[in-house]
């Protein structure tokens, strides 16, 4: 008699796979959760920086504007309010304290990040037509 012959086929165990790829779901997961919070911190740091940006150009444009002026010639609140704005800031308007030396009325840009507030005081003398006296901030 003749001996039986054996089978040369292994069977082969397979590990379960995600549909499309050889990647686990878990990874997929995981993945999708830290593009998230990446996008998320992408978003925030793009919005803190265009306010800064926005606070920064509108003061150097104040300043540039005040710096046109000759030394004996002043930079009226008319002429001031025509330098444009940028982005979307809250402004308020008060009097000056006690320590401002020429400054009678002081208005205050603020343009909110997600992170931080920008802020640029513009302080104004006397008169119907203030002159710009002096501007602080970034």
């Amino acid at each position: 008699m003749s001996e039986p012959q054996k089978s040369s086929k292994k069977k082969s165990k397979s590990k379960p796979k995600s549909a499309k790829s050889g990647r686990p779901v878990v990874m997929w997961i995981i993945s999708g959760v830290v593009f998230a919070i990446l996008a998320i911190l992408v978003v925030v740091a793009l919005q803190d920086f265009q306010a800064k940006q926005a606070a920064s150009s509108t003061a150097e444009a104040w300043r540039s504007a005040l710096r046109s002026k000759s030394e004996n010639v002043d930079l009226p609140k008319s002429e001031f309010s025509k330098v444009a704005v940028k982005g979307s800031p809250i402004m308020t308007s008060e009097k000056a304290g006690p320590n401002s030396m020429a400054a009678v009325m002081v208005e205050t840009y603020v343009w909110k990040g997600t992170l931080r507030t920008y802020t640029v005081k513009v302080h104004f003398g006397l008169g119907k037509d203030a002159p710009v006296e002096q501007i602080e901030g970034p």
